[in-house]
């Protein structure tokens, strides 16, 4: 069978985060999230508003679970359960200031809150307005939990900075700064906030200091250090500089990355050396090491409070939504990929993302509008072209979606192994509007560029054998398709389908079966089941297939074949 015609042009991937060391760090970081996974009811009355909440939550739609949540929580404004459960939805929907406000009602009940993210929340609201003596009252109340260890000293210090208070903020960082483990925090923070209160020549020593360790813990301090000296008007200097660290490093994608953006003109992804930005890099590097890990939804919480702390930072929503495509919440994601600010260099790959997301999340209007309003501003941009393509051709808009195609096969002067996908797109389009000649001639350029690729392997062979043409070389084709993806039930049915016309019944028969076991629901598959177990006489099962394939949702046409089947079996073979 020819695998169906909505397949996706794949996007590479850009990696988002800030590379660096990975610290050796033994202490928990936060608590166990328990305000996700806790499901015990405290007696608060199962309302319309909970029920709806949970099944949104069962869904993974958490901005709905979060609104549904919150109407509960009018309703029973006494409920902690509830309240911890419209938190967390908050939290992750990234409604940050609702997320707030009731971390303080949550902490300032009586018995407070056990929850470290209620706790890191209730301590944030405060940072977040600038409201540093509050930010130490807090902290001094929250001190016994699971984050106090690290988070604290270092909010602590920063509430001092924003005072100009450096002797208060040393004093704060000496936990830090006494630990072994975590005195490379400390010092990196510590120089951070020299940069920040302008004691530039105590601040360089500690950002050298820092940069010239035999094993840095962070790349961070390096870029910082850098700016400090762009700000001053040194940007040979800071050039100089992270070209030798980049050098260093081996070309390290993110100091690569970050030389490049100030020989631009743009500043650091994250500017560490303010409040704010330390603390949101602080939570950005802990989303990062969950993303790395098997923990995404703890990734996404850190990510969401990184973006409270910079909703300048680009980077942030680049991974955001990354990591809630990975948890298959693609409208989620296009609103993070949105996020992304208009000034930021990587608008335009957001911008594609953004698009991507919308796709998966089934809303192909308003990505359409993206990419024709992408288009009017750069006619040119090819994949906007071949997404236009796609979008187009998913819906069986044939000929328009060639031109698109066309016009980005125009301005590839030497066509490269990665650019198969859109003579393949486009060789499809004519196939399925019958133009054979400019199809094959479509999809054999497709082969020449990726001789391995299995889907072009597949269709070409599949469309050769279905009309009867290099009918050896076609088997060979769908032969070398089945070797590399084995477990693929249409490229499957593609190689039984062979054998089928060409009269060798019985191992058609082994094939389809293999192939309706890994797609047990596509009608063709079980249609052509059907046929095979005709010709070799297992009639009973036959109609059985037939049946099965009606009952599949098949095309018109392919119907209006299988009742005739049904009515009368197959014709004998001359």
């Amino acid at each position: 069978m020819k695998p169906i015609t909505t397949i996706f042009l794949a996007l590479a991937l850009v990696a988002c985060t800030t590379e660096a060391p990975k610290r050796q760090m033994t202490a928990p970081v936060s608590g166990s999230l328990h305000s996700e996974f806790e499901a015990r009811d405290d007696g608060a009355s199962f309302y319309g508003p909970f029920v709806a909440a949970t099944l949104a939550q069962h869904n993974e739609e958490y901005a709905e679970a979060a609104r549904y949540y919150l109407s509960a929580l009018s309703s029973d404004p006494d409920s902690r359960f509830v309240a911890d459960r419209a938190f967390f939805q908050l939290l992750y929907a990234g409604r940050m200031e609702d997320a707030g406000k009731l971390a303080v009602n949550l902490q300032e009940r009586e018995g407070g809150s056990n929850d470290d993210l209620v706790r890191i929340m209730y301590v944030l609201e405060a940072y977040h307005r600038q409201d540093w003596p509050e930010v130490r009252n807090r902290l001094s109340a929250t001190s016994d939990t699971g984050f106090g260890f690290l988070v604290s000293p270092i909010l602590e210090a920063w509430s001092h900075a924003a005072e100009q208070d450096l002797p208060g903020a040393e004093a704060a960082l000496a936990p830090l700064l006494s630990d072994p483990r975590l005195k490379s925090i400390g010092e990196e923070h510590k120089a951070y906030i020299l940069d920040h209160l302008q004691h530039y020549e105590a601040a360089t020593t500690a950002y050298l200091a820092l940069a010239n360790a035999e094993k840095p813990s962070s790349y961070q301090p390096m870029v910082a250090y850098a700016h400090m000296l762009f700000q001053q008007g040194d940007t040979v200097g800071a050039r100089d500089f992270l070209g030798e660290q980049t050098k260093r490093f081996n070309n390290n994608t993110f100091l690569l990355r970050e030389s490049m953006r100030m020989s631009a003109g743009y500043p650091p992804s994250q500017d560490a050396a303010t409040p704010n930005g330390a603390a949101g890099a602080m939570f950005y590097s802990l989303g990062s090491e969950f993303a790395h890990g098997q923990s995404s939804q703890a990734a996404v919480v850190y990510m969401r409070i990184a973006s409270y702390l910079m909703p300048e930072v680009a980077e942030i929503y680049l991974l955001l939504g990354d990591l809630l495509e990975r948890l298959e919440i693609p409208a989620a994601a296009a609103s993070a990929y949105a996020s992304v600010p208009d000034i930021s260099p990587l608008r335009q790959l957001a911008h594609i993302k953004h698009i991507g997301a919308l796709r998966s999340a089934g809303e192909t209007g308003a990505a359409e509008d993206l990419v024709r309003r992408g288009l009017r501003e750069d006619p040119n941009d090819q994949t906007l072209l071949v997404t236009m393509g796609d979008i187009l051709r998913e819906r069986k808009d044939y000929t328009e979606a060639i031109v698109y195609y066309g016009q980005a096969i125009d301005q590839l002067k030497q066509p490269r192994s990665s650019d198969w996908f859109v003579f393949f797109a486009r060789g499809v389009c004519f196939e399925q509007l019958g133009d054979w000649g400019k199809a094959e001639a479509d999809l054999v350029s497709a082969l020449r560029l990726k001789p391995n690729e299995p889907s072009v392997l597949n269709y070409l062979g599949y469309s050769w054998i279905d009309r009867g043409k290099n009918v050896d070389e076609a088997k060979g084709l769908i032969e070398k398709a089945i070797e590399q993806t084995p477990n693929d039930g249409f490229i499957m049915d593609s190689f039984g389908w062979v054998h089928y016309l060409t009269g060798d019944f019985s191992q058609a028969v082994d094939l389809l079966e293999q192939a309706v076991r890994l797609e047990p629901t596509d009608p063709t598959i079980n249609h052509h089941l059907g046929d095979a177990y005709w010709r070799v006489g297992r009639k009973i099962e036959a109609r059985f297939q037939w049946r099965h394939a009606l009952d599949s949702e098949p095309t018109e046409t392919e119907k209006t074949e299988i009742l005739q089947k049904l009515a009368a079996g197959l014709p004998e073979l001359s």
